[in-house]
C-alpha cells in the first residue's frame, strides 16, 4: 500500500496543545546544564544530534552571554515562540565547509499507528547576523533513528518541507512549518534539517555582508499529534500535498487527494506548457508521475480540483504540485 504525506507552511488547522503531543520536551525547556557554549544540544533533555554537526541550545538561563535568550551569538533579540528556550542549527551557507549541515533529532513518546494521520509542525526564525536565507527546512519521520558518521546532508527525502521559493527570512517573528503524515507503522523519530546539499538547496541573499553567508535557524515548539485528535469528525477536511517523489521507494509515490465525505470529484493535472497529464474521478486513484507511459521529469505543475460532499456542498480548489525524483 503506497504512503503518502501533506505539506504546508506557515499556517496550519491541526494545532491543538490539549491533543497529545508525542514529542517529548517539545519546547526545550527541560535541561541538564545552563548552555555557557556553542555544540551543548545534548544539555537540553531527549534531544541529540544525529550526524557529527553540532546544534546548539539556548536558553534564558544565560543572560548575559552568548547563548541566551533573547540575546545570543546569533541574534539581537529573539524571544522564544513558547517558554524561554530553543535550539539553534547552521543549515549551511557560503563558506567553507561546503556542504555542511546540523540536525536536532528526538524519540518520540510513543510509536506512531499504521495508517493514522499526524499532524506535525514545528516553528523556525532566522539568526538576525544572517545575510541569506533558504526554502528547504523540513523534518522526516522513521522508524530508527537516522544516524550520519559525517557532517553532510542526511541521505533521506523529508516528508514534511516548507515548500520550494517560499524562503524563511523573517527574523523577528517565528515561522511555522507544518503538514500531515501518514503513518506506515513504527515510526518512532523525527529528525529536523535541510536535507539538501549545496548544489540543490533553494537560497536567496538579504543583503550584502563580508560575514554572516549561513543559514543558521532557531527552533522550537514541535509537535507530533493524531489528526483526529484535534479535527471534528463531521467536518469535510480536504487535504492536498504540493510535493510527491515517484522514485519506486514505496513512499510517497502517488499524488493523491484525500479528504471527508468526498462523493464527488474531477481531478486534473496540467504541465507548466498547459497539456492535461493527468485527469481521475476515482479518488482512490493517485498519480504515478507519468505520461503517456513516460516518466516526467521534476517540475512544478499545476491542478485543477471540483468536490461535491456528502452534505451537498461543493469546492473548487486549484494550485501547484512539485514532483520531485
Amino acid at each position: 500500500m503506497k504512503r503518502f504525506f501533506f505539506i504546508c507552511c506557515l499556517s496550519f488547522f491541526c494545532a491543538n496543545t490539549e491533543a497529545q503531543n508525542l514529542v517529548p520536551n517539545w519546547s526545550f525547556e527541560n535541561y541538564s546544564l545552563c548552555p555557557d557554549n556553542s555544540s551543548q544540544l545534548n544539555r537540553t533533555l531527549s534531544w541529540f544530534s544525529p550526524s557529527l554537526g553540532t546544534p546548539d541550545y539556548f536558553n534564558d538561563c544565560n543572560n548575559p552571554g552568548n547563548f541566551g535568550v533573547p540575546f545570543n551569538v546569533w541574534g539581537y533579540y529573539q524571544l522564544a515562540h513558547t517558554g524561554n528556550a530553543y535550539a539553534g542549527c547552521q543549515f549551511g551557507g557560503n563558506v567553507p565547509p561546503l556542504n555542511f549541515r546540523e540536525y536536532i533529532e528526538v524519540q518520540l513518546s510513543d510509536s506512531l499507528i499504521d495508517g493514522k494521520s499526524y499532524c506535525v509542525s514545528f516553528y523556525i526564525s532566522l539568526g538576525n547576523y544572517c545575510s541569506m536565507a533558504i526554502s528547504n527546512v523540513g523534518c522526516y519521520l522513521s522508524q530508527n533513528s537516522i544516524t550520519s558518521s559525517n557532517i553532510y546532508a542526511l541521505p533521506v527525502i523529508p516528508q514534511i518541507e516548507n515548500p520550494i521559493g517560499n524562503y524563511l527570512s523573517d527574523t523577528l517573528n517565528w515561522m511555522k512549518i507544518s503538514g500531515i503524515f501518514i503513518a506506515a507503522g513504527g515510526e518512532q523519530f523525527i529528525t529536523i534539517g535541510n536535507f539538501h546539499d549545496d548544489a540543490s538547496t533553494d537560497s536567496t541573499s538579504l543583503y550584502q555582508t563580508v560575514n554572516g553567508r549561513y543559514y543558521y535557524y532557531y527552533i522550537d515548539d514541535v509537535s507530533v499529534i493524531r489528526c483526529e485528535d484535534t479535527l471534528p469528525i463531521t467536518e469535510n477536511n480536504l487535504y492536498v500535498p504540493n510535493a510527491f517523489s515517484p522514485n519506486g521507494d514505496g513512499n510517497n509515490d502517488l499524488f493523491f487527494v484525500r479528504g471527508k465525505n468526498i462523493v464527488e470529484l474531477n481531478f486534473a493535472i496540467y504541465s507548466r506548457w498547459g497539456e492535461k497529464v493527468f485527469e481521475t474521478i476515482n479518488i482512490s486513484e493517485g498519480w504515478d508521475g507519468t505520461f503517456r507511459g513516460e516518466k516526467m521529469e521534476s517540475a512544478v505543475f499545476a491542478y485543477y480540483l471540483t468536490l461535491t460532499y456528502a452534505d451537498g456542498k461543493t469546492e473548487v480548489k486549484k494550485g501547484n504540485i512539485s514532483l520531485i525524483r
